[in-house]
């Protein structure tokens, strides 16, 4: 048996390193040789995107804080309290991530 195993083992193995090897693209063709890009079009960088669209809410980070704190009260015997600690401290997490994203100027 665990000759057997060991074989398939290697088999496997095998396999992924030969499709691995080989050059994949995705479902299009590969650029032709000596293709750049270009230019992004006018106004399509201007600067860092909005807050909004790059890091969620304090609502959704106390929702989720929320949830997990009731799994884990729970477990633990109280989920009302799991709840309500984990809503406090998700929404001060997301809140502080936010102003550290903004302060930094990752977005506006």
């Amino acid at each position: 048996m665990p000759r057997l195993t060991l074989a398939l083992l290697a088999i496997c193995c095998g396999w992924s390193a030969v499709a691995l090897a080989a050059p994949q693209t995705a479902q299009y063709a590969p650029p032709p040789p000596g293709y750049h890009g270009g230019p992004p079009p006018p106004g399509y960088s201007s600067g860092p995107p909005p807050c909004e669209a790059v890091m969620p809410t304090p609502l959704r980070g106390a929702a989720r804080g929320a949830a997990g704190g009731a799994i884990l009260g729970g477990i633990a015997g109280n989920a009302g309290k799991g709840a309500a600690i984990g809503a406090a401290v998700g929404g001060i997490g997301r809140a502080v991530q936010r102003g550290s994203a903004r302060s930094s100027g990752a977005c506006y």
